[in-house]
């Protein structure tokens, strides 16, 4: 077996212009010979797999990016990948006080997930780049997936013991989180790409600036899970914030949480990344750790009749209704809560994806596709939902 990889030959990011790009949070090790074909094919890349299974998928796509995993400020005894075993180097850092943050003179503990938040600006970041660098080596991976890079109190105050406070120390905290992430942004640059998990990103004071990064998982992209739509007006500010980077040509991985037979969530979610879709923008309608296809992925568009706008408002066709033009159709997104109707020029045909979800062992896909039906005059946009509109 040939070396692991080099952490400082990282794979290019596709362009993502022209089509739907799908990412997978985390694929499990156990796929089956044809799921990894499946996956290599029509996905462009996913975190957390091992060296085997990397190696698998890249025998089929050279070109398939992993992510490591590793938290950005936090450490503790969960374990997690480091090399071929799931491990933690708690038993190391747990021998630098300094590197904790501390609330008096005890460690802050988030009780949740059972890590301890780490102190952006002491020793912990200049480690932190170095072991990113070594476990990345080990493992071949493309990039780095930071976890949990938020100001704490976004993750929620009281998840942590001793508990933060909700206004109290979030500016600091945002400034401490800045000047990790230039830190290492510069160590890893060239060498890893540095992702981020921003969360939601639709807490209105939130100020932290992941431009600083090569780019950014929104977590709970377009809505907040299943059945819990966003407030129109936090629809908006992600929608804004994520464009924000689009228009960098930053990295997006756009990460919703659905059920998969729910397909007006799933045309919602697909028609929200349409939006905001630039140079390097991918998606996933996560239903768990199991490889997994929706069909509407499929849709060719084709490019976009324009840039990626400065805000979203820009594409309002009408009080309820977002509108983006492609080349070969168009989308519709109605974030409210009532049906909206679109006018039309003239006669298009309405896509209606038809399956999709877990994949099979066999990764056998038939019986889903796409249908389509001609529409013309107008069509209704169902609440909280989408439309895409093809010639």
């Amino acid at each position: 077996m040939g070396p692991a990889g080099s952490a400082c030959a990282r794979r290019p990011i596709p362009d993502t212009s022209a089509v739907i790009a799908v990412w997978d949070d985390q694929l499990p090790d156990s796929m089956t010979p044809a799921q990894i074909r499946f996956v290599a094919r029509h996905v462009s890349g996913t975190q957390k797999v091992s060296l085997a299974t990397a190696r698998a998928l890249r025998a089929v796509s050279p070109g398939f990016l992993v992510l490591h995993y590793r938290l950005g400020i936090g450490d503790g005894p969960v374990p997690f990948r480091i090399g071929t075993r799931w491990a933690s180097d708690y038993g190391y850092v747990t021998r630098h006080q300094s590197w904790f943050w501390h609330s008096g003179a005890s460690r802050v503990l988030q009780t949740q997930w059972d890590w301890y938040l780490m102190n952006p600006d002491s020793g912990w970041r200049s480690y932190w780049a170095s072991r990113v660098l070594y476990e990345a080596r080990l493992l071949g991976d493309d990039g780095v997936f930071a976890d949990s890079l938020s100001v704490p109190q976004y993750l929620g105050a009281s998840s942590f013991s001793p508990p933060f406070q909700y206004f109290v120390g979030e500016a600091a905290w945002t400034a401490r989180i800045d000047r990790f992430m230039r830190y290492e942004e510069r160590r890893l640059r060239g060498r890893l790409w540095f992702i981020p998990n921003a969360g939601s990103w639709i807490t209105t004071r939130d100020r932290t600036d992941y431009a600083l990064a090569d780019g950014v998982m929104i977590e709970g992209f377009a809505e907040g899970g299943p059945s819990s739509p966003y407030a129109v007006g936090d629809w908006e500010l992600e929608m804004d914030r994520a464009l924000g980077l689009v228009r960098r040509a930053k990295v997006l991985l756009a990460q919703s949480y659905l059920g998969a037979g729910d397909v007006r969530a799933r045309m919602f979610v697909l028609g929200s990344y349409l939006l905001i879709k630039g140079a390097h923008t991918f998606i996933n309608m996560d239903i768990g750790q199991m490889p997994q296809w929706f069909p509407e992925y499929g849709i060719d568009l084709g490019p976009a009749l324009g840039p990626p706008p400065r805000t979203v408002a820009s594409l309002r066709n009408s009080p309820s209704l977002y509108v983006r033009h492609f080349v070969r159709g168009l989308v519709a997104v109605n974030p409210g809560s009532s049906p909206a109707g679109l006018a039309l020029t003239h006669s298009a045909r309405l896509v209606q994806p038809v399956g999709g979800g877990a994949l099979d062992a066999a990764a056998d896909t038939r019986g889903w596709g796409l249908r389509t039906r001609v529409v013309s005059g107008s069509v209704t946009v169902p609440a909280h939902g989408a439309v895409v509109l093809v010639q």
